[in-house]
């Protein structure tokens, strides 16, 4: 059965408000109308990273459009909040796609230094699927930003009998993870040998340790 959630366009579904210095998250209504009269299965992705990295624009690719999630040409952060889109998958007919564009970490203009762990830790939680967008190589300063993953997993506890059933049933609940490298322009050769991207990934990490 092809699903019949066909969104025109992206919604807030967590609004960020300021008050008093302080960022407050809110639910928008109205987006949990929209999922609640969803039927089908459906698919989580969401996307997280540094403010002006072009989270929007690989989410809109996503959604098969060229647009629909803000776009923005200057140095400040567009997207405020989580904001959703539904649309039909494009490979199985009986799901929903609901694409998640999250705040980029890192913005100046925030004032609530808590407001990123808040919006990781919700995308984190509500995907199947989640987004690390990055701009250039893997080097150090690329791995200590993505260190702010384990970071927030640190702080989502799962209640169970023993911390080993936590750990293990926390997996259950952790999203998959994909790791987007953008604007990455040099050959995958280590010491002169071809490598996949897991491998780079790999040695970056081993590296790290």
């Amino acid at each position: 059965m092809e699903s019949a959630i066909r969104m025109g366009s992206p919604i807030c579904l967590i609004e960020n408000r300021i008050e008093g210095g302080r960022a407050k998250l809110v639910v928008n209504p109205e987006a949990i109308n929209i999922l609640s009269n969803i039927h089908q299965p459906v698919v989580v992705v969401s996307i997280v990273g540094m403010y002006r990295t072009g989270k929007s624009y690989l989410m809109n690719r996503l959604a098969g459009a060229q647009k629909g999630f803000s776009l923005g040409s200057t140095i400040q952060s567009q997207t405020k909040g989580i904001w959703m889109w539904c649309v039909p998958h494009p490979m199985y007919k009986d799901r929903v796609l609901v694409l998640l564009d999250t705040e980029g970490l890192g913005d100046v203009e925030k004032g609530d230094k808590k407001n990123d762990s808040k919006i990781f830790t919700l995308a984190i939680l509500l995907s199947s699927a989640l987004v690390y967008n990055s701009l250039g190589t893997i080097n150090q300063d690329a791995l200590d930003k993505l260190k702010f993953v384990g970071e927030i997993t640190e702080l989502i506890k799962v209640r169970t009998g023993s911390i080993q059933d936590e750990q293990e049933t926390f997996s259950t609940y952790f999203p998959i993870f994909v790791w987007a490298v953008r604007d990455f322009n040099l050959e995958l050769k280590i010491d002169g040998k071809t490598v996949s991207a897991d491998d780079y990934l790999e040695n970056a990490l081993k590296l790290k340790t």
